[in-house]
C-alpha cells in the first residue's frame, strides 16, 4: 500500500473536491456536507489563530460526540495546534490533571457528564490544568463563525510548515487497569491507518452510512470516522453511546453499517424490542474491543440476522487498527481470529528466548510501520514499548496462522501466576462462555498470600439467580462444568454473577470496577 503523506488539511481539501455536497456527518437533527465541513474547519482555524493559538499549542477537546466536536478537532490542527482528546465521562479534576500532564494551554468544550452535573466543572478543570479562564471556550465559539473571513493563505502557510509526521493528536489510553498514558499520533499515522483498514474492508459491501456508536475521543471511534469519510460515506454520530439510542437510530433505517465494541452489541441483543428495531437491518457490524470467544461471536451474528460481524484488533499506540476481518472469511475463521493484518504493516511474533517465531507459534505481537505512535508524551526513559528496531511491543500474546490471519491468546500482563502455574484469563473466559446460560465472562487475577495470585471470575448469565443461596448453587455448578474442561488450578476460586458488566465511557468493560466488585465478594465470603 502506497503511504499517504499529506496533512489533515490536505486530506480535507481532497475530500471536499471529490465528494462536494454529499453528506459527511449527521448527528441528531444536524448534518454537514464535505464542502461545508472544509469551510467550517477553515473558519474555525482562522478564529483560533486570531484568538492567539500558536503552532504546537495543545488544545483539549472535551464534550459528547457532535458535529461541532469534529469541526474543532480539524480546526485545531489546521491552525497548527495539537488536539488533546479528553474522555467525556471523567470528573473535572481528572480532566484537569490529564490536561496538565501534556501542558495544554486551551480548553474547548461541549456537554459532558461533569459539566452537566457540576456548575464549577469547567473552572475546576481549567485551574487543575493551569489554563487561563479566557482560553476556556465552548465549541460554538469556533463553529458559529459566519463573521470570520476565511484566510486560506495563512492556513496554507501553516500547512507548508507542518510535517504529516508531526504529533497533532494526543489520545489517552483507556486506563481501565493502569494510569492513562498520553499517546502521540500524527496525520501520517491516523490517515494511513484508516486507508489500510479501508483497503481490507472495501470489498465487504460497505454501506452508505455508518452508525459510529463510539466516542470520538477514543482512537477506535476516531479511525471509524476517518475510514468512512475517506471513501465518501456518511457518518452518523451519537452524542452518547446507549443501547436505546442506537436502537432508535437503526430502526429509522438511517444506517447500513455500525461500529462499536462487543459489549455494546451484546447489550443491544438484550433490549426487549431488539427484533423489531435492529434484527436484519444492518449490513456490516464492525467490532473492536474483542469478544470473549468464538461462541459469543457466533451467537451475535445469528442474533443480528444477516449482518456480517467483522472483528478488528488494535491499540491506541497503533492509531489504532492492526488487523480487521472481511466478509469473504468464513464465520469459523472470523470467530477464531482478529482478522488480516493491514497492508504494508510489518507485524511479527516475538519470543523473549527464541526471538522472532514462525507462523503458528505463540509470542508477543509486535508492529512496525505507518500506524505506530510518536511515543508517549513526557516519557523518554523507561518506555520499552518501542524497541531499537522501531517495533512497537503490544503486550498482547498471539500467533499468525499460515493464511496470515492474526490470532490473540491473551495479554502478557494479564497472565495469572497461581502457585507457579501460568493461567491465561482468555482460556478460562472461553471455557465459561461455552456454557449455555453464560453470556459474558471476565477472569482476573487477585493477589493471594499463599497462592501468589488467585483465579477469580465475573459472569453475566441469561438469568440471574433470585437470591444469594441460588447464586451460590449456580457458581458451584459453573465450577463443576469448568473442571470437565480445564485443569483444576485454572478453575476460579470465586465466580461473581452479575446482571451486566460495568462499562467505561468507551463502552469497554471497566476492569477496575470488576476487580473492586470481586474483592468485595471475596471479603464477604471470608466473613461468612
Amino acid at each position: 500500500m502506497k503511504q499517504y503523506r499529506g496533512t489533515f488539511y490536505d486530506q480535507l481539501n481532497l475530500l471536499a473536491e471529490k465528494y462536494r455536497d454529499k453528506t459527511a456527518i449527521i448527528c441528531e437533527d444536524k448534518n454537514i456536507s464535505y464542502t461545508e465541513l472544509l469551510s467550517a474547519c477553515e473558519k474555525g482555524a482562522v478564529k483560533l489563530i486570531q484568538d492567539g493559538l500558536q503552532k504546537g499549542d495543545k488544545v483539549i477537546l472535551w464534550g459528547f460526540n457532535c458535529i461541532e466536536w469534529v469541526i474543532c478537532f480539524y480546526s485545531v490542527m489546521l491552525a497548527g495546534g495539537t488536539a488533546v482528546l479528553m474522555n467525556y465521562g471523567i470528573h473535572a479534576d481528572e480532566a484537569g490533571k490529564l490536561g496538565k500532564k501534556v501542558k495544554a494551554s486551551r480548553l474547548l468544550y461541549g456537554k459532558t457528564g461533569a459539566i452537566i452535573s457540576t456548575s464549577s466543572a469547567l473552572q475546576l478543570a481549567a485551574e487543575e490544568a493551569g489554563i487561563e479562564a479566557k482560553k476556556v471556550c465552548p465549541f460554538t465559539d469556533y463553529t458559529c463563525t459566519e463573521e470570520v473571513i476565511k484566510d486560506t493563505c495563512i492556513l496554507q502557510t501553516i500547512n507548508e510548515q507542518t510535517d504529516s509526521k508531526d504529533t497533532q493528536v494526543i489520545i489517552y489510553t483507556t486506563g481501565t487497569t493502569a494510569e492513562p498514558k498520553a499517546v502521540q499520533l500524527s496525520a501520517y499515522s491516523i490517515i494511513n491507518d484508516a486507508i489500510g483498514a479501508y483497503e481490507l474492508l472495501k470489498n465487504s459491501n460497505i454501506g452508505k452510512c455508518s452508525c459510529n456508536a463510539l466516542p470520538l475521543f477514543h482512537s477506535y471511534g476516531m479511525v471509524v470516522l476517518q475510514v468512512y469519510l475517506y471513501c465518501g460515506k456518511t457518518v452518523c454520530l451519537l452524542p452518547v453511546i446507549k443501547a436505546e439510542i442506537i436502537a432508535d437510530v437503526v430502526a429509522r433505517e438511517i444506517c447500513d453499517d455500525m461500529a462499536s465494541v462487543g459489549s455494546v452489541y451484546a447489550m443491544l441483543t438484550r433490549l426487549p424490542d431488539f427484533s423489531e428495531k435492529i434484527k436484519g437491518k444492518l449490513n456490516l457490524c464492525i467490532v473492536g474491543g474483542g469478544f470473549t470467544g468464538a461462541k459469543e461471536m457466533m451467537r451475535l451474528e445469528k442474533a443480528f440476522g444477516g449482518a456480517s460481524i467483522l472483528c478488528g484488533y488494535g491499540q491506541t499506540e497503533c492509531s489504532p487498527v492492526i488487523s480487521v476481518e472481511i466478509i469473504q472469511d468464513s464465520l469459523e475463521k472470523r470467530a477464531s481470529s482478529v482478522g488480516h493484518i493491514l497492508p504494508g504493516l510489518d507485524v511479527r511474533v516475538w519470543h523473549k528466548e527464541k526471538g522472532y517465531v514462525p507462523s503458528g507459534e505463540t509470542g508477543e505481537i509486535i508492529v512496525k510501520g505507518y500506524c505506530t505512535m510518536n511515543g508517549y508524551f513526557g516519557v523518554t526513559q523507561g518506555d520499552t514499548s518501542l524497541d531499537e528496531s522501531g517495533y512497537l511491543h503490544t503486550g498482547d500474546l498471539g500467533y499468525i496462522s499460515e493464511d496470515n490471519m492474526l490470532h490473540l491468546t491473551g495479554r502478557m500482563k494479564e497472565i495469572i501466576v497461581r502457585c507457579g502455574e501460568n493461567v491465561s484469563p482468555l482460556e478460562v473466559e472461553e471455557a465459561l462462555c461455552e456454557i449455555d446460560d453464560v453470556l459474558e465472562a471476565r477472569v482476573i487475577g487477585i493477589p493471594h498470600d499463599i497462592l501468589g495470585e488467585s483465579v477469580e471470575a465475573c459472569v453475566v448469565m441469561k438469568e440471574i439467580p433470585a437470591n444469594s443461596s441460588e447464586a451460590e448453587k449456580t457458581s458451584e455448578r459453573l465450577k463443576r462444568q469448568l473442571r470437565k474442561k480445564l485443569s483444576s488450578y485454572k478453575v476460579p476460586n470465586h465466580i461473581l454473577l452479575l446482571e451486566r458488566f460495568p462499562l467505561n465511557a468507551t463502552g469497554k468493560t471497566d476492569n477496575r470496577q470488576l476487580r473492586e466488585l470481586l474483592l468485595q465478594k471475596i471479603i464477604s465470603d471470608q466473613e461468612e
